[in-house]
């Protein structure tokens, strides 16, 4: 059994427990060599454990100009424990192929996912709102970007993850229609994410919360991209310069953190 099925209560009439083949994911979405070989390498298993829909479900469907949330599905990926390495708390060496897998699976299938990955104990939620695409009805494109938690030891919560696991049981959802049911999973991502940067709880208003991580991000982005230069630097000045670029970066964040504290 994942350890998803373990910690959600979820009605019965939901359980779907198929083991969707790697091969019926290569075809389906088109893959590339290069991707099949990511599967092949660290995928064990992607498990489809649950179906939210009408018909089991007292929720409405959800359709507008690009969107149909007819159904959210629970898909969980457990990992191939020889061939992923863990390199310290929260980290794998293979985290890039691991978003990458993800990635493929919230495009690809036509329907909002909760989606999580697993490695013995830990545990890692993954979501995204989707859309149609402007080019090619037919087609779902990722709407915005995908969100994440932190790797989370299931045998060790914090205080932040038992209240976001507490947040996306199913009586804690939204049930006025599929789109606020998935809109809610994403709310306790961003919750939990601006918690997770704060060091506590953040009682800002979502919508803000969303906008100060979002910063946070790109700007953790630019310090590695100046962090690698540095690495990569011989002249000395050059890599002054660098570093008080980073510096200045820094504080930018830590002014950014204290917003989300609300001080």
């Amino acid at each position: 059994m994942s350890l998803i099925e373990d910690i959600l209560e979820v009605p019965h009439g939901c359980v779907i427990d198929y083991v969707i083949p790697k091969k019926e994911v290569f075809e389906a979405a088109n893959l590339k060599t290069k991707d099949k070989k990511i599967f092949t390498d660290i995928v064990k298993q992607i498990k489809w454990c649950y179906k939210f829909d009408e018909d089991t479900l007292r929720i409405s469907k959800y359709t507008d100009d690009v969107r149909n949330y007819s159904e959210v599905e629970l898909i969980n990926i457990n990992l191939k424990y020889d061939n992923v390495q863990k390199i310290g708390v929260g980290k794998f060496k293979e985290d890039e192929k691991i978003d990458r897998v993800v990635d493929i699976l919230l495009r690809f299938i036509p329907y909002p996912i909760i989606l999580t990955v697993q490695y013995v104990n830990d545990l890692k939620f993954y979501g995204a709102h989707i859309r149609e695409s402007k080019a090619d009805s037919s087609k779902i494109v990722i709407d915005g970007h995908v969100m994440s938690t932190n790797w989370m030891d299931i045998n060790n919560l914090s205080e932040i993850e038992e209240d976001f696991i507490s947040k996306i049981q199913y009586d804690c959802l939204d049930k006025n229609d599929f789109y606020d049911f998935y809109d809610s999973y994403i709310t306790a991502m961003i919750q939990y994410d601006g918690s997770m940067t704060a060091g506590g709880t953040v009682n800002l208003p979502i919508e803000e919360i969303s906008k100060i991580y979002d910063e946070i991000s790109l700007i953790d982005l630019d310090i590695k991209k100046i962090e690698k230069k540095i690495a990569d630097e011989n002249n000395f000045n050059t890599r002054l310069e660098l570093n008080i670029e980073a510096g200045k970066l820094k504080d930018k964040k830590e002014k950014l953190i204290l917003k989300l504290k609300g001080e």
